[in-house]
């Protein structure tokens, strides 16, 4: 997986089935990690959690996207 510059792995860039990690969405935003947890706690962005471990689809994050920014 590259995390040069998108985080997403390479050939699924476009696929609503990737799953991210709270560190590649941090990353992707250009923010901590303790803000996502924030967004995920406050459902401003949906995830779902595997044991301990969040995770984020790639819609979850573009519907997240296209929300905050009023697009």
């Amino acid at each position: 997986m590259s995390t040069t510059s998108n985080p997403v792995p390479v050939g699924k860039e476009n696929s609503i089935l990737t799953v991210l990690s709270v560190s590649e969405v941090a990353e992707y935003l250009g923010v901590g990690k303790n803000r996502v947890y924030e967004l995920l706690n406050t459902g401003k962005l949906n995830g779902f959690r595997m044991g301990s471990t969040w995770k984020i689809s790639r819609m979850a994050l573009e519907n997240y996207i296209l929300n905050a920014s009023k697009l």
